[in-house]
């Protein structure tokens, strides 16, 4: 956590040098919870035409788009914006870190999250995003049979996380 609290606040520090014209702070999980009104922030702030396709990234997948055969989350990518991953995480920390939380990551407290909130409370997410998410878990052995195909993965089914076969895998660069 303290390496993760470190990055964070040098990412925090940079974006207040460079100033709100040229940083804008993106919260991740009110990205996922409101991908249209966030995507319709970042696209004004970078002076970009909106489109739909910018809420079905899912769809570019393998037509254009490549996706890491070794980073984790790619299996994530593979599926319209769900809230799956904003409390993936929960259970994992062991609970001395949990009760230091404040200590060893203020920068939390900075970015305006409860650092004693475990599970967090990111709020409310929009009707689609709610779909999306008991869409993904009503179909999961679908999403799972295709995460396996397209990234050559193994499940383990204690917790849903995929163990990708590194020998069939390409590199981190995926050969770009």
């Amino acid at each position: 956590m303290k390496k993760w609290n470190s990055a964070v606040e040098s990412m925090n520090n940079q974006c207040k040098e460079l100033g709100p014209s040229k940083c804008l702070r993106v919260p991740y999980e009110q990205l996922v919870l409101h991908p249209r009104e966030w995507m319709d922030k970042v696209l004004r702030f970078l002076d970009v035409r909106w489109d739909d396709s910018v809420l079905h990234h899912e769809d570019f997948i393998n037509k254009g788009v490549k996706l890491s055969k070794v980073e984790r989350s790619s299996d994530q990518v593979i599926k319209p914006v769900n809230m799956e991953a904003l409390d993936k995480w929960v259970g994992h920390i062991p609970e001395d870190v949990v009760r230091d939380m404040a200590d060893l990551a203020p920068m939390l407290s900075v970015l305006g999250y409860d650092p004693y909130a475990n599970p967090p409370k990111y709020g409310n997410a929009d009707d689609v995003v709610l779909h999306n998410t008991h869409e993904i878990k009503r179909n999961r052995s679908e999403w799972d049979k295709k995460a396996k195909e397209m990234f050559n993965m193994e499940w383990d089914a204690n917790n849903n996380d995929p163990q990708i076969d590194r020998e069939t895998s390409e590199g981190p660069n995926n050969g770009t």
